[in-house]
């Protein structure tokens, strides 16, 4: 039995072009094969791995040892730094408040750090701590030092110093006094009041409210140098007061509840009574 040679033809033509399809692909895929290979050798090479870390703001944290922990560090492919969990990994540290890890291409890292400043020694129900104006507590001696001023809450839990307004509010006084001010100087809590001591002086600052502002007003109040002995009433920061020793309680307790000011007269004006 004979085959067409037209058929035979058709038949090889067909296998002809199977072939060449085939061919095609493999060599499709191994082009992709030799570009991804290319990329990842790219990738890991000294070309695009780390061959500087710059960092700013470090003093106080182990923002060093940190990143070092994280493999950010020289000789690191690139594509290997984590930015988001570097990141997280130095908020750990409570000196850190904030850490911005940027990459710039490449090779090298920057890494911008904002450390927290020990503001105040404060006393709480867990015992002494140094805090930062968040309230956050820093790494420290057990004991209190004179060097700063203290905070004297022995009724506040530690879980409560964060989202406690008087705590917060006496961390903002005391972080906006001069330094000259702040050594000696102590914030309590009285009938759900803040008083403070501040250079000798008894200091009435009533609610956490406005601490700053009261800080910088006890300041200019303080340059009159008031007698010693005397009470400033803070209540109302723009009216700043001076009870005198001898003035009555009674009068100057009503005067404060109403304007927040104290004068010997019992006028209104928050000038320093002589």
């Amino acid at each position: 039995m004979s085959i067409d040679p037209r058929l035979i033809e058709r038949r090889q033509s067909v296998a002809e072009d199977n072939a060449k399809r085939n061919v095609g692909r493999l060599l499709k895929f191994l082009a992709v094969v030799v570009g991804v290979g290319a990329l990842v050798w790219l990738a890991f090479s000294p070309w695009l791995s780390v061959s500087r870390v710059s960092t700013t703001g470090v003093g106080a944290s182990e923002a060093n040892v940190i990143l070092a922990d994280r493999g950010v560090t020289a000789g690191t492919p690139m594509i290997r730094v984590d930015v988001s969990a570097t990141e997280a990994a130095l908020l750990e540290d409570p000196w850190i408040s904030d850490a911005v890890v940027e990459l710039h291409w490449p090779d090298e890292v920057t890494v911008a750090i904002t450390e927290r400043a020990p503001v105040a020694w404060t006393m709480t129900a867990d015992g002494w701590a140094r805090r930062a104006v968040d309230g956050v507590p820093l790494p420290s001696a057990a004991e209190p030092d004179p060097e700063m001023a203290h905070i004297e809450m022995p009724e506040l839990a530690e879980v409560a110093v964060a989202t406690t307004p008087d705590m917060i509010g006496a961390l903002e006084f005391v972080a906006a006094l001069p330094e000259s001010l702040q050594s000696g100087t102590v914030v309590t809590l009285r009938d759900g009041e803040l008083w403070a001591t501040v250079s000798e002086y008894e200091v009435r600052l009533g609610r956490a409210a406005e601490m700053r502002q009261k800080a910088l007003s006890l300041v200019a109040l303080l340059e009159t140098t008031p007698p010693a002995g005397s009470i400033v009433v803070l209540i109302a920061p723009t009216n700043p007061a001076v009870r005198q020793p001898g003035a009555s309680p009674a009068q100057t307790s009503s005067e404060e509840e109403t304007t927040g000011e104290v004068t010997e007269d019992g006028g209104e004006g928050g000038d320093v009574d002589e």
